[in-house]
């Protein structure tokens, strides 16, 4: 699966579209798939499949994990002095 941005096509902008599809199978398809807020244009408009382009999905790595930091006692914090 892969991400969906889609182009303004009144800007030419990318926009995410907030889901995952096949590119095959979704590509396979005209027409609009969606009505929503462009924040490009300002306006709501259609989007359509022969627009979208397609993000790999981006490997999931654990980062490092920081430990919190252990809570400061009022006596050494200098703010609370």
């Amino acid at each position: 699966m892969a991400q969906v941005i889609t182009r303004c096509r009144l800007t030419g902008h990318y926009m995410f579209m907030g889901l995952e599809a096949d590119p095959k199978e979704f590509i396979g398809r005209s027409g609009a798939f969606a009505r929503k807020f462009c924040p490009f244009c300002a306006c709501e408009h259609f989007w359509h499949r022969e627009d979208a382009k397609f993000l790999a999905p981006k490997k999931t790595t654990h980062a490092h994990i920081q430990r919190q930091a252990e809570p400061h006692s009022a006596a050494s914090c200098p703010y609370h002095n």
